[in-house]
């Protein structure tokens, strides 16, 4: 394992502690992104290191030794300028900065490449680049999630991280606001080619939102950087156990004066699972009272079309004006056929259950924003403000039929049921955010947000007898959730010679109103709650640095989990909302050991309080089994993180994550005891890219969950294997892929849940390896220019359908 190459390398120490740093901006003084800095040395002019400037035009050189340099600074359609005399010793040097003139001379196109790593470790954030891993070429955004350093993707669309339920997802800055399955179709619907990057945050700043107890994954879209029209069109193709196919088109056209870019990307998908699950209902005295074995079989179809507009209105070299907007048509229909045999205590059988089940479902949603990002200088002060609105309709139709034989297969009854759903989420969200450096090493961030979020669900019960519909006012369910957070937030962050601190608060008041309206039921809560942040990053040296962080974070429920209606999902299992559940609350303390930016040892320790986990329940009738999110009075984790990342050689490089974890609980539901140690368990993801010849490179992805248990429910252990080629075509600007997506066939596994008088062992079934064939290509011819600073909402909640 390339762990153990690290044994190789000796442990040098520190000799160098100078820095140098710097601004690039254009006559306009607006900031130059993508700036080529070179740091020479006097004496032979060879070349000490180089770099690109950030967004804000912003270089640092650290950790160089001392002597005479100068230094290069070059852009595309910009006057190279040189800066001599620069004299290093053992301290900072601010250059201050520094003005690119626009070249008169027209030059060609020029192709500058940079070595990407997959995975960068930041002080408070892992960055994936997903456009460097050749296997998520044609892959939907959920299908690169599942292969994230230490995230996981359950079958029913749950996130955990680490081990860890309670993650937060944004896109571009933005929380998505949904429930865990309208989040899974909202992915599923989007294409990895329009992703840049993804950032994951076990412990996030002050400045985010406090919602999420495992943390936060943002999910950041690719923008465009040239001017002129460019664009690029991309296209896939898979066969599985069905076929899928996904295209999309992206256009912008750039001036000095504006930016106007669109994209759509239309996505088709048909897949199966299985799962069979055998139910022994109990006795007091935990015998045998009745057992139900079934086989689940279902596949599900996805469309999507999501077209986004927008433009960017530069008002002045130092103003942004954004206006932007997101559409999703989807169509989804899930149809389930389930075959039970019903046996007595003795195990013999008495019944047979069959349950057929269709649902349909036509999601529409849009997303509208307006953004003002303003520059009060060169030297970092920005002011930002944003006014978003978000509106989500579902509209399922389910139909279930079931049909009950005896044990010789006579007719006995049946039962028609029909389901009509309604499910309108509304979200309104304004922020604003300034930023500033101070005394050259740090920077200060503050901010105010506030949200109203109105959930609407309005679900009607009919049973369908002599070709009539007759409501059924007992399963039918009628209610309006709102949701007002009121935030603000401060962030220092300084450095010093060896040490960088980052501190801040944040406090939320939350106001929340659940109403239902057929039994007149009301459930309000008005609270406030304070999140500190603190966070360490000390260099020991040029190899070895140490980072600590501490943060208190909160998950909320999302709504479709506090909505009483009982939907049913099976024959003898149904679902239902708890409207009394009480926010999540968790503190987290992290600290890592890293060498060389190449391997991190990193320790966490998690204490929660009113956890909350979905139960399986035994309904009175010690028949049905219904499934209700519930309070845990305690709990607390201990996860181990061992991360390699280095290009190895001229032609390999790798990137691997292990982490070893454990999560004990304590609590009781129904007087049934919750109180647990866990059991030690591990995931693995390993990725190795290999660059073979000038024109041919590949990816070989692998992940390992273990056997892992949360509470009285434990899951078997799982692996997925991939490979990906890739070449480029048409000159460089295009490329094609081929990709085989567990080639093993090995996500399947078991399940085994407890509750009192139940028993439930449950073995799932996924068709889920794949072969695509992937194509991308770029057009445009438009240099890149100036940037300017995409502003975001940091902090929205969540929500649920």
């Amino acid at each position: 394992m390339a762990f153990t190459l690290l044994a190789l390398q000796p442990f040098a120490q520190a000799t160098n502690t100078a820095s140098v740093k710097g601004i690039v901006v254009d006559e306009q003084k607006a900031p130059l992104p993508y700036t080529t800095i070179v740091l020479k040395n006097a004496k032979d002019s060879g070349i000490y290191r180089s770099a690109l400037s950030d967004e804000k035009g912003a270089f640092t050189f650290n950790k160089l030794k001392p002597g005479n340099y100068f230094i290069e600074l070059s852009m595309i359609g910009f006057e190279k300028l040189v800066k001599p005399g620069i004299t290093i010793a053992d301290s900072e040097i601010d250059l201050g900065v520094s003005i690119l003139k626009k070249s008169t001379n027209t030059l060609k196109e020029v192709t500058i490449k940079a070595d990407v790593p997959l995975i960068e470790r930041q002080i408070d954030k892992t960055v994936v680049n997903v456009g460097q891993n050749i296997t998520n070429d044609g892959s939907t955004v959920l299908e690169v999630m599942q292969k994230l350093p230490g995230v996981q993707v359950s079958p029913d669309g749950q996130i955990t991280l680490d081990g860890k339920p309670g993650v937060n997802v944004y896109i571009d800055g933005k929380a998505t606001y949904l429930s865990a399955e309208d989040l899974v179709n909202l992915l599923g619907g989007m294409q990895a080619s329009t992703i840049q990057k993804v950032e994951i945050m076990t412990n996030p700043s002050a400045k985010y939102d406090a919602a999420g107890t495992a943390g936060i994954i943002n999910i950041v879209k690719k923008k465009n950087r040239k001017e002129g029209l460019n664009g690029s069109v991309n296209g896939s193709f898979g066969e599985s156990y069905y076929s899928k196919y996904n295209g999309g088109l992206t256009l912008s056209y750039k001036t000095e004066n504006y930016n106007i870019f669109f994209n759509n990307t239309y996505s088709y998908s048909k897949t199966r699972s299985g799962r069979t699950v055998t139910s022994d209902i109990l006795n007091p005295n935990n015998s045998l009272l009745t057992e139900e074995a079934s086989d689940n079989y279902s596949s599900s179809t996805n469309k999507t079309d999501r077209p986004t507009l927008g433009i960017d209105l530069y008002l002045s070299p130092k103003t942004t004006l954004t206006l932007s907007g997101t559409g999703g048509i989807g169509l989804s229909d899930n149809p389930l056929i389930s075959n039970m045999n019903i046996l007595d205590s003795n195990r013999v059988k008495t019944n047979t259950e069959n349950f057929k089940s269709d649902l349909h479902d036509n999601p529409i949603n849009y997303t509208t924003g307006i953004q003002l990002v303003h520059q009060l200088d060169t030297l970092g002060k920005q002011f930002t403000v944003n006014f978003d609105y978000s509106n989500y309709r579902n509209m399922p139709i389910q139909n279930n039929f079931t049909t009950l034989n005896d044990a010789n297969g006579n007719f006995l009854s049946e039962t028609d049921a029909l389901l009509l759903q309604q499910r309108h989420l509304n979200i309104y969200e304004a922020n604003a955010d300034y930023e500033q450096p101070l005394n050259k090493k740090g920077k200060l961030e503050t901010g105010i947000k506030s949200s109203y979020v109105k959930a609407i669900n309005d679900n009607n019960y009919y049973d369908q007898i002599g070709g009539q519909n007759l409501l059924d006012t007992a399963q039918t369910d009628y209610s309006v959730n709102t949701e007002n957070i009121n935030a603000a937030y401060i962030n220092i962050n300084q450095n010093f010679k060896k040490l960088t601190v980052q501190a801040g608060v944040r406090g939320e008041q939350t106001i929340a109103k659940g109403e239902q309206l057929l039994t007149n039921q009301v459930v309000n809560q008005n609270y406030f709650q304070l999140f500190p942040t603190l966070f360490f990053d000390y260099k020991l040296d040029d190899q070895n640095t140490f980072n600590i962080k501490l943060g208190r974070r909160t998950e909320r429920a999302e709504y479709s989990e506090m909505v009483p209606f009982r939907r049913p999902q099976t024959a003898t299992l149904y679902f239902q909302g708890n409207p009394n559940l009480k926010p999540q609350l968790s503190w987290h303390a992290e600290a890592t050991w890293s060498f060389q930016s190449a391997f991190y040892i990193t320790f966490n320790y998690d204490i929660y309080r009113d956890y909350i986990r979905t139960f399986p329940y035994l309904d009175s009738n010690k028949t049905t089994i219904t499934r209700i999110p519930t309070n845990v009075q305690g709990a607390h984790a201990l996860d181990i993180d061992i991360g390699y990342s280095k290009k190895l050689t001229g032609w390999w490089s790798t990137d691997n994550t292990l982490s070893i974890y454990q999560t004990a609980f304590n609590g009781s539901a129904n007087g049934y005891s919750l109180d647990n140690g866990g059991i030690l368990s591990a995931y693995l993801s390993t990725n190795n890219s290999f660059q073979l010849g000038k024109k041919l490179a590949a990816e070989c992805d692998f992940e390992y969950d273990s056997k892992r248990q949360f509470i009285n429910s434990t899951f078997g252990p799982y692996s997925i294997l991939s490979f990906g080629l890739k070449r480029p075509i048409l000159a460089d600007k295009g490329s094609i892929s081929l990709n085989a997506h567990n080639i093993l066939q090995s996500e399947g596994h078991n399940a085994i849940d407890r509750n009192a008088g139940l028993y439930q062992y449950s073995e799932w079934y996924f068709y889920t390896r794949s072969v695509s064939v992937n194509f991308t290509y770029r057009f445009g011819t438009g240099k890149v220019t100036k940037a300017h600073a995409p502003g975001a909402s940091d902090v929205q909640g969540r929500a649920g359908g």
